[in-house]
C-alpha cells in the first residue's frame, strides 16, 4: 500500500509544482495532540510520553497567485516517528523488561487558501490561511503486550498490530515571509485536526485515533 500511496501523491503533486507561481520547501517540528483513548492507555501502561512523539517534518508546497492578496496552494509532507518503550508495571520472570516499538507515520496531501492582507510587495509579508487534506497514515505496535492487566489473570501476547489508511482533516495556519530577491525566508505556525479509525487489529471499542497537532515550519519560497 505504501508504494501505491506514494505513486498517487506523486501523480497529483508533481504537475502542481511544475505549473506553480511559487514553490516552498520547509522543515518543521510536529507536536501531536495525542488525546484519543489508545494514546492515553499507552501513556499509562508503557514507558512513553507525549513528548516522545514530537518530531521533524518535511513539507513542499506549490502556490498559485489568485490576485494580489490570495494564494491557492497544494502541499505534501511527511512525519515519521518511532519510539521504543517497555511496560511500566510488568516484566518477564527473569527480570527482563517487556518491550515494544511504536511507530507513527503521517503523509498529508493538503489544499489550502492563504490570504495576504498587506499584499506581497512589503518588507515583511504576513499571511493567514487554512484548508482541507487527505492524511495517509500508518500506526504500528510491535513487540510483547500485557492484556487483562487489571484482572487476576494477566496474559502476555506478542505480535505486530498495524493500521494503514487515509483520513480526512483540516488545518489552519499563519506566518510571515521575508523577501530576498525572487525568494523569501518563511516562518509558519500550523494546526492540524484529523482523526482516523483503527484497523481490526485493535479493540473495536477504541475511539478514532487522534492525528492532530501543532506544527512549526521554517524554510524558503521561490517565485517564478
Amino acid at each position: 500500500m505504501r508504494k501505491l500511496v506514494m505513486g498517487l501523491i506523486a501523480s497529483l503533486a508533481l504537475p502542481a509544482f511544475v505549473a506553480a507561481d511559487s514553490v516552498s520547501f520547509r522543515i518543521g517540528y510536529f507536536e501531536p495532540r495525542a488525546e484519543s483513548d489508545l494514546w492515553v492507555q499507552n501513556f499509562q501502561n508503557l514507558t512513553m510520553e507525549k513528548a516522545d512523539f514530537n518530531g521533524f517534518t518535511f513539507t513542499g508546497e506549490a502556490d498559485y497567485f489568485a490576485g494580489d492578496h490570495v494564494n491557492v496552494c497544494v502541499g505534501v509532507g511527511v512525519y515519521d516517528k518511532q519510539v521504543k518503550t517497555s511496560d511500566r508495571d510488568f516484566e518477564f520472570e527473569d527480570g527482563r523488561p517487556i518491550r515494544q516499538t511504536i511507530t507513527l507515520r503521517i503523509v498529508p496531501l493538503e489544499g489550502s487558501i492563504k490570504l495576504y492582507p498587506a499584499g506581497r510587495e512589503v518588507p515583511v509579508i504576513p499571511y493567514v490561511g487554512g484548508g482541507v487534506g487527505a492524511y495517509f497514515w500508518q500506526y504500528v505496535e510491535r513487540g510483547d503486550f500485557v492484556v487483562n492487566r487489571n484482572s487476576n489473570d494477566p496474559r502476555l501476547i506478542s505480535g505486530v498490530f498495524t493500521t494503514e489508511t487515509v483520513s480526512p482533516g483540516y488545518h489552519l495556519k499563519g506566518g510571515i515571509q521575508i523577501p530576498v530577491g525572487r525568494s523569501t525566508v518563511d516562518a509558519e505556525v500550523k494546526y492540524v485536526r484529523a482523526k482516523g479509525n483503527l484497523s481490526e487489529d485493535y479493540d473495536p471499542d477504541f475511539e478514532p485515533f487522534d492525528l492532530s497537532g501543532i506544527q512549526l515550519n521554517f524554510g524558503a519560497s521561490f517565485w517564478f
